[in-house]
């Protein structure tokens, strides 16, 4: 039943890191695919990958109206348009990197019929292209591509960055953040 011999094998070297924050040049796209959670959702996936070997994955799920919080003087129906206008808008902003913006257009009935769209029209224009990416982290204390644009350049046609790390952007982890607040107090106002 259980059995350690020398058929098994530890990996000893680390796996792959996350792309760092900050603006990051030479970094390629790996790979688009449309996948399923394991609660049958779908989602499309954009891999990327540093000259150092380092990957991000940026993904994007279809609209749920049941988990959107209307912003105060917006219905419903307004909140879960403006969420899917920011989707689309992340979606054209990668995608004419590798195929001109005029030559871009998808559509779909379904969340699952764009992603088809998406990845039958990027085809493999992206293999090997240079981009410079915005990697921040997300809530989670992820790297992650920030949601809202702009966070890819084509490496080609901009030699010097457009890309900018605005005071919105997340470039610290919270834990972070707090141990440096309580690092930086004094006993007197800590509550035991």
């Amino acid at each position: 039943m259980y059995n350690i011999n020398s058929d098994l094998k530890v990996q000893e070297s680390t796996r792959t890191t996350s792309i760092p924050v900050g603006i990051q040049d030479d970094c390629t796209m790996t790979s688009v695919e449309k996948k399923t959670a394991s609660n049958g959702s779908v989602y499309l996936e954009f891999a990327f990958e540093d000259a150092s070997g380092n990957t991000l994955k940026h993904t994007e799920w279809d609209i749920d109206p049941e988990r959107i919080t209307p912003k105060p003087g917006e219905t419903t129906q307004e909140a879960v348009s403006r969420r899917v206008n920011s989707m689309l808008m992340r979606v054209k902003h990668i995608c004419t990197k590798f195929v001109p913006e005029n030559l871009f257009q998808v559509q779909g009935n379904s969340f699952g019929e764009l992603c088809d769209g998406v990845i039958r029209s990027l085809g493999t224009t992206y293999a090997g292209k240079k981009v410079r990416l915005k990697v921040v982290y997300n809530w989670k204390d992820y790297s992650s591509l920030p949601n809202f644009c702009p966070f890819i350049e084509d490496m080609q046609l901009s030699p010097e960055t457009k890309l900018r790390i605005t005071q919105y952007d997340k470039m610290e982890k919270s834990a972070q953040e707090a141990t440096a607040q309580a690092a930086t107090s004094d006993s007197s106002d800590l509550p035991f």
